[in-house]
């Protein structure tokens, strides 16, 4: 009988001890903004080191599906729901990198029939992690902007500071804007919105006032949440992708708020993937 040590063949990083643990930390942003390690943000080594799980086919063909057009009845919203560590940044990250069109088409042949593989640019694509937004002190850009809000940032990564300019005054006064916003951020190109661990983010935001003072910041983003689910709902070419945890981790309250919230104003056209593993 052949034992493991016949079978496998060690990568050589960790034959040779190159091997670092800050690896196995994926973060989305980092990708996004070019500063992830090279296995996470360089789409060859990215694939050639991803098993593609039922669950990572079925993200990548519903949301594709509808951006490209190829399957115009494909989910506009999508709702992956895993505990923690189940691998929801991992598909994240992989969404963007074949949404971005910057993935060879051989790398993920054997994930998606080529017709769903987009051109370089030809889909917007804006990523925002929960825990990354800081409604105090702001998320500050390299050309100065500063962002509080999540409607801020998607609207900064959407257009730019020019995009930006567009929401200021909703994000200055952590107040949610409506689909106006989205109206002109987007315009009639597809786009892709993906928003992770935003219970994260709720919890801080719980104890941030409007301008107003007459609600707080969770409460505006739950709003401004419901307006950007419809907004994808009207059109056929966005596709919003949210990721909640379990009920039972860190910030299972807030989650759960948050699911039920979801729910009740958008159970036609929320599609949930659940336990999607690497």
């Amino acid at each position: 009988m052949w034992t493991i040590f016949d079978l496998c063949q060690p990568r050589p990083d960790v034959l040779y001890g190159e091997l670092k643990e800050e690896i196995f930390s994926a973060r989305l942003r980092d990708v996004i903004e070019g500063k992830a390690e090279p296995v996470y943000q360089d789409p060859v080594k990215f694939f050639e080191n991803t098993y593609p799980t039922h669950g990572l086919r079925t993200l990548l063909t519903e949301a594709l599906g509808r951006l490209t057009g190829v399957r115009a009845d494909s989910n506009p919203i999508l709702r992956l729901e895993t505990a923690f560590g189940g691998g929801k940044t991992h598909n994240l990250i992989a969404l963007y990198h074949v949404a971005s069109g910057r993935t060879p088409p051989d790398k993920v042949a054997h994930i998606l029939p080529v017709e769903m593989i987009p051109r370089p640019d030809a889909i917007k694509v804006a990523g925002v992690v929960g825990s990354d937004l800081d409604p105090s002190g702001g998320l500050s850009h390299a050309d100065g902007t500063r962002t509080f809000t999540l409607w801020g940032e998607l609207a900064y990564q959407l257009g730019g500071r020019a995009g930006y300019m567009l929401a200021k005054q909703s994000d200055i006064n952590r107040s949610a804007p409506g689909t106006g916003l989205f109206e002109e951020l987007v315009g009639e190109q597809p786009t892709l919105i993906m928003i992770d661990e935003i219970a994260r983010h709720m919890r801080a935001a719980q104890s941030v006032p409007t301008v107003t003072g007459k609600s707080d910041l969770a409460e505006q983003t739950v709003a401004f949440l419901m307006s950007l689910l419809e907004f994808a709902a009207s059109r056929a070419n966005v596709v919003v992708v949210l990721t909640l945890a379990a009920a039972d981790d860190a910030f299972g309250k807030e989650t759960e708020h948050l699911r039920q919230q979801l729910d009740e104003a958008n159970d036609p056209v929320l599609e949930c993937l659940s336990a999607m593993k690497k």
